[in-house]
């Protein structure tokens, strides 16, 4: 039997956890089951870029088409780039992996002569009109006519459910995250001078306001006379860089914060850490940096909010703070700074846990399962392609 061609719409504002998730899937999917085209955007933002810059440096196919965007009114172009791909491509299964795209194959349906699939990986509430807009539009037009739509939490799966989407059409699908090959080297800390017996508190992600940095930056402000060897290390690149380091400047903390912006090796980087934090004040859907710490043997202090409660074993792995509190992140922090043997036995711990539940094996045959259900449901007469 011929594998099944699966289309795969991705537009990228920011590189994040959702697009990791993509590229783990293009990697690793059977090849002997699907064959995937990927097709990113050509939009305004540069993150279509790095997408397709990441998934080149992992020698990765991506499709030579593009879905044409750079205005509301190429909504009909957009439309007609995607028939003529499922057409040239044979396609058997169209897979959306972003809001946008969700709304451009779930509303007009019916225009698509082949099941389709939605991901809803998390939703941003923000304080923007515009988005909380986008974000009813796509759960109640968008989402309930797809075929199957997954999610990476119960949280998330609640939200979908809000809207009129039916719970049978509904599947979770946590993350699953390779095998990370440890790397003791000091080389990170070196790159950006972070002195060897620092205790690094950081984070890795999109450097955005609903991420919380600036909580975390206070935090470190009004821990600078009891916790001296504390310095704080931020990885990532996001509209919210250079409000931060001008706060960074504000509070004098140059010689206790680090910016690295884009650092390609996350695994050397968390590596570096002895504790990461994910300050959110947003819901999170299930957030993938959690996950990456832990895998990497970090205990994790994280706002409790969204779907994150469910990426921590709390109080073995990890630590839920209430968003936008700095004084609880500086009460958890002050625990872990001062107590070496907890920081190594959480971490130890956050290791098991990550290996038992979030495996990429688990997220890769839960994914397979359901392209085929989808496209031969049960009952169905046996697909006769040859």
């Amino acid at each position: 039997m011929k594998p099944l061609n699966v289309l795969y719409l991705v537009r990228t504002w920011a590189f994040g956890g959702s697009h990791t998730i993509v590229l783990s899937l293009l990697e690793h999917m059977p090849r002997d089951q699907f064959r995937i085209h990927c097709v990113p955007y050509d939009a305004h933002s540069a993150g279509d870029a790095e997408f397709i810059a990441q998934a080149t440096a992992r020698n990765l196919e991506i499709d030579n088409a593009r879905i044409p965007w750079r205005s509301s009114f190429d909504w009909f172009r957009a439309r007609n780039t995607v028939s003529s791909l499922i057409r040239d491509r044979k396609i058997d299964l169209i897979h959306t992996h972003d809001p946008h795209s969700n709304m451009l194959i779930g509303i007009g349906r019916n225009r698509w002569p082949v099941p389709v699939i939605a991901s809803a990986y998390g939703w941003w509430d923000g304080e923007l009109g515009r988005r909380r807009l986008h974000q009813r539009i796509e759960r109640d037009f968008a989402l309930p006519n797809f075929d199957r739509v997954i999610t990476v939490s119960e949280d998330m799966r609640d939200r979908v459910l809000d809207g009129p989407t039916l719970p049978e059409h509904v599947s979770i699908v946590h993350t699953g995250l390779a095998p990370m090959v440890s790397d003791e080297s000091k080389s990170f800390r070196k790159a950006f001078n972070i002195p060897a017996d620092a205790i690094v508190v950081g984070t890795v992600g999109r450097v955005s306001r609903e991420k919380g940095h600036r909580y975390l930056l206070d935090a470190i402000h009004k821990m600078a006379e009891d916790a001296p060897r504390l310095h704080c290390v931020i990885v990532g690149t996001g509209p919210a860089l250079e409000d931060l380091q001008a706060l960074t400047d504000r509070l004098n903390l140059q010689n206790r914060v680090t910016f690295t912006g884009f650092w390609n090796d996350r695994t050397e980087a968390l590596n570096a850490f002895d504790i990461f934090v994910l300050p959110s004040i947003e819901r999170e859907g299930l957030p993938t940096s959690v996950l990456e710490a832990q895998q990497a043997g970090l205990p994790v202090i994280a706002s409790n909010i969204g779907g994150t409660s469910e990426a921590i074993d709390p109080a073995n792995t990890g630590i839920l703070a209430e968003p936008g509190d700095t004084n609880a992140l500086i009460q958890h922090i002050r625990a872990l700074v001062h107590d070496a043997q907890k920081i190594d036995a959480m971490g130890s711990r956050a290791r098991e846990w990550i290996d038992s539940h979030f495996s990429l094996r688990s997220m890769i045959e839960n994914v397979s399962s359901i392209y085929s259900r989808t496209v031969q449901p049960v009952g169905a007469d046996a697909d006769l392609r040859t």
